[in-house]
C-alpha cells in the first residue's frame, strides 16, 4: 500500500476528473488517499502560469478534452451553474475536516455534486443545502461559517497551498506518492499505478542529463 496525496482544487475541470477516476479505478481500498484542496490560483500566480482559463484560445480546447476524457471513461460531466465561481469556503470546509476518510467521503460527493449535476457551491448556505441533500450533513456543520471560523480554515487553506508550492505543485489535479514524487494531471493513472509496482524501472539518468542540458540559443 502506498500514500497518494491527492493536491486539487474543486474549480478545475480535470480534479473532478481526477476524483471520479480515484472513485471508479478503487484507488481508495488499495491505497491510503489523502485529499488536499489547494488554491489553484495562487500556485498559478506563484509559478508564472496563466493556466489554461487564462489564453482563450487554450480554455476551449482545455475543456474539450476534459469533456471527451470524461465520455470516454464513463464519467458524467455537466459543469458548475457558472465558473469561475467562489470556491474558498468549500476549500476551506474540506481542509477543516480533519478525519481523512470522512473528508474523502464529503469532498467525493461535494465534488460530483458541482460537475456531475450543475449544484452550486458559492456559498455557506449552498454548501449546507447541499450536504443535507446528500444526507451527509452534521450538527458541527449546521455554520459552516463558524465551523470554519473555529477551526481556522482561512490559515489551513492557505499553509495547504504554501506546502504545495514547497513540493513543486504547480498545478491540479497532482499526486504526491509516498512523499517522494508528483505526477501531475487527471491522465497519469497508469503510469501512477506502473511506478508504485515497480518504482526502481523508472530510476533512470536521462532525466537527471536531461534537466542539466545547458542551453544551445
Amino acid at each position: 500500500m502506498s500514500k497518494i496525496e491527492v493536491f486539487y482544487d474543486i474549480i478545475s475541470p480535470y480534479s473532478f476528473l481526477a476524483l471520479e477516476l480515484i472513485e471508479k479505478q478503487g484507488l481508495k481500498a488499495k491505497h491510503e488517499i489523502i485529499l488536499t484542496p489547494v488554491v489553484l490560483g495562487s500556485l498559478l500566480q506563484s509559478t508564472g502560469n496563466p493556466g489554461p482559463a487564462g489564453i482563450e484560445i487554450k480554455r476551449g480546447e482545455a475543456l474539450r478534452d476534459c469533456c471527451m476524457q470524461a465520455q470516454l471513461q464513463g464519467v458524467k460531466l455537466m459543469g458548475p451553474p457558472s465558473h469561475p465561481f467562489n470556491n474558498l469556503t468549500l476549500l476551506r470546509f474540506i481542509n477543516c475536516i480533519e478525519d481523512l476518510d470522512e473528508r474523502y467521503k464529503v469532498a467525493i460527493a461535494l465534488n460530483r455534486a458541482c460537475w456531475s449535476e450543475s449544484k452550486d457551491l458559492s456559498t455557506d448556505e449552498h454548501i449546507q443545502s447541499v450536504l443535507k441533500d446528500l444526507g451527509m450533513m452534521k450538527a458541527e456543520w449546521e455554520d459552516i461559517y463558524l465551523f470554519i471560523k473555529e477551526n481556522k480554515g482561512r490559515q489551513v487553506l492557505k499553509q495547504a497551498t504554501a506546502r504545495a508550492l514547497e513540493l513543486k505543485v504547480f498545478g491540479v489535479p497532482t499526486f504526491r506518492i509516498d512523499d517522494e514524487i508528483n505526477f501531475w494531471g487527471s491522465d497519469r493513472f497508469d503510469l501512477i499505478n506502473d511506478y508504485i509496482e515497480k518504482p526502481e524501472y523508472y530510476r533512470f539518468d536521462a532525466y537527471k542529463r536531461m534537466l542539466n542540458i545547458e542551453s544551445g540559443m
